[in-house]
């Protein structure tokens, strides 16, 4: 049996980053790319920080299971952000007004994560 490629894994490290750093470095961007409006006065809500810190977690977490070779938790960890993405999905599409439609995103890449974690899981 071959082994898995590294390289998905550090992709979705990579993008997990990114979307963290987005966070802090435009908040106010971020808000409607995830598909929550601005509160109120137009600032940026702290939660989205928090936010920031969560995507960043996992993809440094990843970066760090696949650098190590843990093949096992990488699996886990893509279908732990496969269940993150759908609950952001539910909360996108419950509180995202005239965002809405953007929990579809968030439902699909919930998909992708959980195929890849059972694609991984079947090796």
């Amino acid at each position: 049996m071959a082994a898995l490629s590294p390289i998905p894994a550090y992709l979705a490290a990579a993008l997990c980053c990114a979307l963290g750093l987005h966070s802090f470095l435009r908040p106010a961007a971020e808000h409607p790319r995830f598909g929550l409006p601005l509160p109120a006065g137009g600032r940026p809500s702290p939660l989205i920080h928090l936010k920031g810190i969560r995507e960043t977690s996992y993809g440094l977490a990843l970066f760090a299971l696949q650098y190590r070779g843990f093949d096992g938790a990488v699996t886990a960890m893509a279908g732990i952000l496969g269940l993150v993405a759908l609950a952001d999905g539910v909360v996108v599409w419950n509180f995202g007004g005239a965002l809405r439609g953007k929990a579809f995103g968030h439902w699909s890449a919930g998909v992708l994560f959980g195929a890849w974690a059972l694609w991984r899981a079947s090796w």
